[in-house]
């Protein structure tokens, strides 16, 4: 249910309510044939009507038979007394077993069982019984002939009966399928019509990008809909006012806080004590990068909006070339990935590679790997230390902003904990992933996850 979106919800409703009220009517309908009595309590309810009626010709008095006939002629049946027999034709075959049965129904009418009680009964010519043990078929004219000489014949009647006449030769029961195809395909393209606001909304949604919107979404259609939409177009103005306030205090606290580092390393220029002057250069040089460092992961502008092709395979082999020449234990596996291509910042995607590196080497041991895999529709790049590794319980907060396993802030293992955070946070503005696992040197394997360039998301 997941995977299903709003337009196959709505349509799995309906189908669950007309499914609903289908079992809701065979029960009902089986309910009352169960508690209502059958009108015959024979398997052959026409033949034992058949026979009523020949029967009660043979009782009554000459005089009623006209009423008779009226009596019992309906939609189904139709009963005549004519002068002679009507004739045979291509059209009926006789049907002895029909017979038998109508003279077990009416033993006192036919005295005389065989072809001189004047008994006849046919079935179309094309009829085949349910089984050997049944009848021929419904029987289609029974012909008697009367103790006065008349003939009493019973036709199968052929009356209209609305819903089984055929319209342009085609039958009512695949005009109601046809006519339920058609109705379902309105309802559907109405839904869908239904639906297309809120996929433009969701489209202006995705599109924001923190810019102030130049006016709402126009969208038509339902209320609730076009309320929506001003709702939206409200949220993206005061995300827009927001963004814009904390760029000027971000750009107002940096121009500030450069100010006051500019004056400290100017003062410390003039400390006479060589040592004391380096150590404190030193620390305004590592305050600087901590809070250049901050402020762009504050700003959210690490990563440029403009997109080119980049080759991840050629990144990693320019990282491991460079770390190798200051002689850091960097190994690039399997140099030869072709076609490792994303759409990207070049920049941003460097610096996430070197975030990745540097923790790499500042908590292994002496061994670093950088390898490349392609997938059909995503690129990966793994880098693997011999360190000790990240547990379970903190891969989740690992990335967040200031968050360090190694709590020190010593030169060796120290740092402002932001390196991930940043990679991270470059690596979600490409529409990629950055996770932590367990490598194969028995560390930490961190792994950057992103679409690969012409493949569809």
């Amino acid at each position: 249910m997941g995977r299903i979106g709003l337009l196959g919800r709505i349509m799995l409703i309906l189908m669950a309510a007309l499914t609903a009220v289908i079992v809701a009517a065979i029960a009902i309908g089986r309910y009352e044939r169960a508690a209502t009595p059958p009108p015959f309590a024979t398997p052959y309810p026409r033949l034992d009507q058949a026979a009523g009626v020949i029967d009660l010709v043979r009782r009554a008095d000459p005089s009623l038979r006209p009423a008779i006939l009226r009596a019992v002629s309906g939609p189904h049946l139709r009963v005549t007394l004519q002068d002679a027999a009507p004739p045979e034709t291509e059209a009926l075959r006789r049907a002895p077993r029909i017979e038998a049965t109508l003279r077990a129904f009416a033993p006192d009418a036919f005295p005389d069982p065989g072809d001189g009680d004047g008994l006849r009964a046919y079935v179309d010519a094309d009829a085949r019984p349910a089984s050997r043990f049944a009848t021929e078929g419904r029987p289609a004219r029974i012909v008697w002939r009367t103790g006065d000489g008349r003939v009493l014949v019973l036709d199968e009647a052929e009356a209209p009966r609305g819903l089984s006449l055929r319209l342009f030769g085609l039958a009512p029961g695949l005009w109601i399928g046809i006519l339920g195809i058609a109705a379902a395909g309105l309802a559907l393209y109405g839904a869908q019509r239904e639906m297309r606001p809120l996929r433009r909304l969701t489209a202006a949604a995705s599109a924001f990008d923190g810019s102030p919107p130049a006016g709402p979404v126009p969208v038509t259609g339902a209320p609730d809909m076009r309320r929506l939409a001003r709702a939206v177009h409200a949220m993206q103005e005061r995300v827009a006012g927001l963004l814009q306030e904390r760029s000027f205090l971000i750009g107002a606290i940096s121009h500030d806080l450069k100010t006051y580092l500019t004056r400290l390393r100017l003062r410390a220029e003039g400390i006479a004590e060589a040592g004391q002057r380096a150590r404190m250069a030193a620390d305004i040089e590592a305050m600087t990068a901590l809070i250049e460092t901050a402020l762009a992961f504050a700003r959210g502008t690490t990563v440029s909006r403009a997109r080119e092709r980049v080759d991840l395979a050629d990144l990693a082999a320019i990282e491991a070339a460079e770390r190798c020449a200051v002689g850091q234990p960097v190994a690039l596996i399997d140099g030869e990935t072709e076609d490792a291509a994303v759409d990207g910042d070049a920049v941003a995607l460097r610096r996430v590679l070197a975030n990745l590196v540097d923790n790499a080497v500042k908590f292994g041991r002496g061994r670093v790997e950088i390898a490349v895999a392609v997938e059909p529709a995503t690129c990966r790049v793994h880098v693997d230390d011999d360190g000790p590794g990240v547990g379970e319980a903190q891969a989740a907060a690992i990335f967040s902003p200031f968050y360090r396993i190694e709590g020190s802030r010593s030169r060796g293992t120290g740092g402002s904990g932001l390196g991930l955070a940043i990679a991270r946070q470059i690596a979600e503005a490409h529409g990629g992933a950055l996770r932590v696992s367990t490598g194969h040197l028995g560390g930490a394997r961190f792994t950057l996850s992103l679409p690969r360039a012409g493949a569809s998301a």
